[in-house]
């Protein structure tokens, strides 16, 4: 296999090489010609992924060295957008999001790192208008992430915004249940990269659990919940694993309450607990603000007759 995004992978790799003091003789060693190497890091030509990890044993590396390197540098190249986008954010400024989205996408070379960008500054303003280049995005994206077997994380991220906003027209309850079982099987931590990448799959899993709950599988829904739960329980070192599990349990506790089960009373107690006892600790009115949101929609959907208490 070849690696890909050849334009950014030769010039971010003489970057590190450079840094960490090593010569283009040093690195080719017996593995490729200078000439070679120079090309790569010219961006005029691409390389196996077995030659590139050679060249990185060569600088004293591993694949998850580089991997952190790279996530730092290509971000660095993306923040000047994203650093516009989130003055505009900070200033209420939805119309030039709008406009500077538009412009993004009308780029002949835009990359799908940029697509995705594009999609969540419009999911964080909950832009409702109606727009062809914004549907074209999103339709590109949705067709981009169902043909990729293994996700990364702003392709995870890109899928999070198309579920959440997404009907049973869009996603089938299959399709749905299969992105569940993926992300149940990606959970468990297994080294230092897959501990973050855990993380982003329990954002896409609590957005698929929710799918399912608002289209009226509980059954389903409720299997998997619990299912989700007692791989929280075997994981000790997920991140957040109290803050997923309070957002599981809040889609369990909808899901009994929709059903006039007194279970749902309870683990709605539960989680207005947490969220109240979180809002009261830290002084920041966005904890307060989501057990609030959690309140209301718990009663709105509430068929038991019985209040809640915490």
């Amino acid at each position: 296999k070849k690696m890909k995004e050849k334009n950014i992978h030769g010039r971010i790799f003489k970057k590190l090489r450079e840094e960490r003091g090593y010569k283009l003789k040093e690195v080719a060693g017996d593995v490729i010609s200078t000439r070679t190497l120079t090309r790569f890091e010219a961006d005029e030509t691409s390389l196996s992924i077995a030659t590139f990890e050679k060249l990185l044993k060569n600088c004293d590396l591993d694949s998850f060295d580089y991997l952190i390197y790279y996530v730092e540098n290509t971000e660095i190249e993306t923040m000047e957008f994203s650093k516009r986008m989130k003055s505009y954010i900070e200033s209420g400024s939805s119309a030039e999001i709008v406009n500077e989205c538009m412009k993004e996408l009308k780029k002949s070379d835009i990359k799908f790192s940029e697509r995705l960008d594009v999609l969540n500054f419009m999911q964080l303003i909950e832009w409702k208008g109606s727009s062809e280049l914004f549907d074209e995005n999103k339709r590109i994206i949705k067709e981009k992430i169902e043909s990729t077997s293994k996700l990364g994380w702003s392709e995870i991220y890109g899928f999070i915004h198309l579920i959440n906003s997404a009907s049973s027209e869009d996603y089938s309850v299959e399709y749905i249940d299969k992105v569940i079982e993926d992300c149940l099987q990606n959970i468990p931590i297994r080294n230092a990269l897959s501990k973050n990448l855990g993380v982003a799959y329990c954002d896409l899993l609590v957005v698929s659990l929710s799918f399912l709950s608002r289209n009226g599988y509980y059954k389903l829904v409720e299997n998997r919940c619990k299912q989700t739960l007692n791989i929280f329980n075997e994981q000790p070192f997920l991140l957040d694993k109290t803050k997923y599990s309070i957002d599981v349990i809040e889609i369990l506790a909808m899901v009994y309450l929709c059903q006039n089960k007194k279970e749902g009373v309870e683990l709605a107690n539960k989680v207005l607990k947490y969220r109240n006892t979180l809002a009261e600790s830290i002084n920041n009115p966005l904890y307060k603000q989501k057990k609030d949101i959690s309140y209301e929609k718990f009663c709105e959907v509430n068929k038991t007759g019985i209040d809640f208490e915490f």
